[in-house]
């Protein structure tokens, strides 16, 4: 019956983005999405999970019904025009992606020679039998095995770069798919499946929202080429990494023989089903974490840089587990926000992000507004997850292919205007 109703508030509240953003496929359609799918892996109590709660229910639908407030408030506002970009952008594009990718892979090759020297001498078997160990070290921020720092991320901003340029000259090259492969090799080389799929799904989202004369039509060839770039890393980390392939103890029946057929199926369906559980437990656990800075992990990478020059202001990557009764420390987007704001962070924040999106939407459609419309909308998809703008890899990747974007932006303006400048000198003479 849940399930139903689940499925009835999914509709109304489909045709409602459609209303207030003029399309089917926005940040309210993604974000009802993937917080309707959740919710009812959830209900389909394939893992014998302690209930969500009634608190918990009551702040899941205040925030959902926020974000959409805070859009159509947005959306009262206007919007711009759609243009094509100039041919040039895919050039300068290029230069961007293919720098950026090599310095990620520069970093990629530090890394491989850290888990050579911590886990074995042997590449290949430390990323397949030592990949347990490698997942450990990282989680427990040893600080063995990180590349070069803040160089690691830049694969992260070139995917986003390369989803507008595969946009722009509609085709799959090689600079298309370079980004994407560094991402690859860095997340099989630290046991990581969500630097693999940060990129994809940066790659993605920029590639639909960048302006096209023409659908961009992949051959058979290139999709596999994509595949290979993607999902192997995340197959290959998925089978080589067994953290959570035996250790679900709640699993039900059902769950068990879908294990047979698919041995990673309890893991997939207790990342989908099991954060808004742990929202519950965060809520009734009165020893909960409360921030001792104000945002502190809405803010994170900025207190993380700050804690860089002395001050005590550091905040771990990975949070608190709770009991659901497996154990979880990704507990939804909004239980960071309660911590960081008490309950008015529950409704503030998505009214806010659902006004920034729709703003930012409205823009007239240049690279700028693709590449944090992009970064918005991951933040927006994976909410039933955790807060996404706190990880280094979001903050980082955002700055910079901002900044790339805004160059771009800026330059190829100030070409225009010479190119216009001649054009009426050249009509006068």
């Amino acid at each position: 019956m849940t399930i139903l109703l689940l499925v009835a508030w999914c509709l109304a509240m489909m045709f409602s983005a459609r209303l207030i953003c003029r399309n089917w496929v926005n940040h309210l359609t993604l974000y009802t999405a993937a917080w309707t799918v959740s919710l009812c892996a959830y209900e389909l109590h394939w893992i014998r999970y302690n209930s969500i709660g009634t608190e918990a229910w009551i702040y899941i639908f205040a925030a959902w019904i926020a974000i959409y407030l805070g859009t159509a408030f947005a959306s009262v506002l206007g919007s711009g025009q759609v243009s094509l970009w100039p041919d040039y952008y895919g050039r300068r594009l290029k230069t961007m992606i293919v720098f950026l990718s090599f310095a990620g892979l520069a970093s990629c090759f530090v890394l491989a020679r850290q888990v050579m020297d911590e886990v074995n001498s042997n590449l290949l078997v430390a990323v397949t039998v030592g990949a347990p160990r490698i997942y450990a070290a990282v989680f427990e921020e040893t600080g063995t095995l990180v590349g070069i720092p803040y160089i690691a991320f830049l694969p992260f901003a070139a995917s986003a770069l390369a989803g507008a340029y595969t946009a722009v000259i509609r085709r799959l090259d090689w600079v298309s798919v370079f980004p994407l492969l560094v991402a690859t090799i860095g997340g099989v080389l630290s046991a990581s499946r969500w630097n693999i799929l940060f990129a994809a799904v940066l790659f993605l989202l920029s590639l639909f929202l960048t302006p096209k004369s023409k659908p961009v039509r992949l051959s058979n060839s290139q999709k596999a080429l994509l595949f290979v770039a993607c999902l192997s890393g995340i197959l290959l980390i998925t089978l080589t990494r067994t953290d959570l392939a035996n250790s679900l103890t709640e699993q039900s029946g059902s769950l068990d023989k879908i294990s047979e057929l698919i041995p990673v199926a309890p893991s997939l369906y207790f990342y989908f089903s099991g954060p808004p559980v742990g929202f519950g437990e965060y809520l009734r656990d009165s020893r909960r974490e409360s921030s001792s800075s104000w945002g502190r992990y809405t803010f994170a990478s900025f207190y993380r840089f700050l804690s860089k020059f002395g001050l005590s202001t550091r905040v771990p990557f990975h949070q608190e587990f709770y009991s659901t009764p497996e154990p979880i420390n990704t507990c939804t987007y909004l239980r960071e926000l309660h911590s960081d704001f008490g309950v008015p962070g529950i409704f503030v924040f998505p009214f806010a992000l659902g006004f920034v999106a729709g703003r930012i939407a409205a823009l007239p459609r240049g690279v700028v507004r693709v590449i944090l419309l992009a970064h918005i909308y991951v933040i927006v998809l994976f909410s039933y997850t955790s807060l996404i703008m706190s990880t280094g890899q979001w903050f980082q990747s955002a700055i910079v292919s901002t900044c790339a974007a805004l160059f771009l932006s800026r330059s190829s303006a100030s070409a225009s205007g010479v190119r216009t400048l001649r054009g009426v000198r050249a009509s006068g003479s």
